[in-house]
């Protein structure tokens, strides 16, 4: 069954993918591991801002605002960095590094949002619970999804629920282009708008992409065009395991240099 995720890879590169999947390699890259734990400590990040604006009440100054929020914040990421650690799966100098960068990126987030919090006090009747609500709202996280007929299964980073809308979310670590998203974080939405269709019979127009290193979300819209790329990409990697043969792509220098395939890829050899 194809996993939702290994559609990007297939973009990314048909040789990566078909190894993954033919190969008992496990391989991870730093850069791969520095993903996993990035999104474990936003998902904290998030958890733990949520409960604190439950806190917030009226009459209350930004600087307090951002003191509820961020407070707790340095001592979490650093527990979490010691975990990691103990286990020895990341360079410590990577790891210190990327904890940094996520303080500083958290604290500016924390910041802008104990603005915007300030606003909805000062000109709404909302209050605590309710305005978690509006930067939060009910999600499913980590939720997963199947199905036979189209032999695809994954499991998606969020769905948030509005209205009784549901929008699936990706959170990407890397840098995205200089407008929209890439084609292949676009194609994953598809396919988890079309599980979601599938599984939970509800139909899916926009999902969006988190790309966190810039702090901003980038929507994605579920359309005939989308669907059609989508599903010429699972013919062609259906179509590349019944043959049982790795496609042909090009040599990208600096891509196949950090790929976790490249000592065993007979191309890049």
């Amino acid at each position: 069954m194809i996993s939702v995720s290994s559609i990007s890879e297939y973009v990314y590169c048909p040789a990566k993918m078909y190894l993954k999947y033919t190969q008992d390699n496990s391989a991870q890259t730093q850069e791969m591991i520095a993903g996993k734990i990035s999104q474990e400590i936003r998902r904290g990040y998030e958890e733990i801002t949520k409960r604190n604006i439950w806190n917030i009440k009226e009459n209350v100054e930004i600087d307090d605002i951002f003191g509820i929020l961020f407070d707790e914040i340095p001592q979490f990421i650093e527990n979490t960095s010691n975990k990691y650690y103990k286990m020895d799966i990341i360079d410590p100098t990577n790891l210190d590094e990327l904890c940094v960068n996520l303080n500083e990126n958290f604290k500016l987030e924390s910041q802008f949002m104990a603005l915007k919090i300030k606003s909805i006090l000062n000109n709404t009747k909302k209050r605590g619970m309710e305005i978690a609500e509006m930067f939060y709202p009910q999600s499913l996280l980590e939720f997963s999804l199947k199905n036979e007929e189209l032999n695809l299964s994954g499991k998606v980073d969020k769905i948030e629920i509005i209205n009784g809308i549901y929008y699936p979310i990706e959170t990407k670590t890397g840098i995205p282009p200089g407008s929209g998203v890439w084609l292949a974080d676009a194609l994953q939405i598809a396919a988890y708008a079309i599980l979601i269709d599938y599984e939970l019979n509800k139909e899916v127009l926009v999902g969006f992409i988190d790309y966190i290193k810039i702090g901003e979300r980038r929507p994605v819209v579920i359309n005939s065009i989308l669907h059609n790329k989508l599903f010429g990409v699972l013919d062609s990697i259906n179509g590349m395991f019944e043959k049982q043969e790795m496609p042909e792509f090009k040599i990208f220098r600096n891509k196949c240099e950090k790929c976790e395939y490249n000592e065993i890829c007979e191309y890049y050899g």
